[in-house]
């Protein structure tokens, strides 16, 4: 009987290990990228299951296309506000942002000079809000399938036991019916 509550911790375990995976994946938006048509402002989501903040990681790399140094610069608006703002040139390569704010429509702008290419990606976790709650519900499912399959065992054990019961009582009355002078005759297999 112990074995069963080793396992249903380790099946637990194995539940909310999934569960931390999957809370922990990104979702990401693309803004802009090289080979599409280019937008300034680009509209974005940021959601989350639980609460009203959410966090996000806005990826942005510039690249000359021509070799000459461009002014470039980015800016993330949120209800009409500069939430996020940056300004450089194509020589500084890749850079991330990284923060955390309230769900709801963003605006993503960015300033660029002809000859550059852009790339742009808004990754957001909806779900890592949901972490708790979602290890905690499904603890409580976890254990409430253990306590389940012991019920359904004994069950299944105890019909066990009154069909066996039940046919020894049959086969007893049976031969007691059969006493008789006269029997089937015994005919080979």
């Amino acid at each position: 009987m112990k074995i069963n509550y080793v396992l249903w911790l380790i099946a637990m375990i194995v539940v909310n290990s999934g569960w931390y995976a999957v809370s922990q994946q990104s979702a990401s938006q693309e803004i802009n990228r090289p080979g599409a048509d280019f937008s300034e402002s680009r509209n974005a989501e940021l959601t989350s299951i639980i609460g009203d903040e959410s966090d996000y990681e806005l990826e942005y790399c510039f690249d000359s296309i021509n070799g000459a140094v461009h002014n470039v610069s980015i800016a993330i608006i949120q209800n009409s506000e500069t939430i996020f703002e940056w300004h450089g040139t194509t020589e500084e390569g890749c850079m991330n942002h990284s923060s955390t704010t309230e769900d709801g429509e963003i605006v993503v702008i960015t300033y660029v000079e002809d000859g550059v290419d852009v790339t742009t990606n808004l990754y957001t976790w909806p779900m890592k809000s949901a972490l708790l709650l979602g290890m905690f519900i499904f603890s409580i499912v976890t254990l409430v399938v253990a306590f389940a399959e012991s019920v359904v065992r004994g069950v299944i054990k105890e019909r066990m036991k009154n069909s066996a019961e039940s046919t020894e009582a049959t086969t007893i009355e049976q031969q007691n019916t059969n006493s008789d002078i006269w029997q089937e005759p015994v005919r080979p297999e």
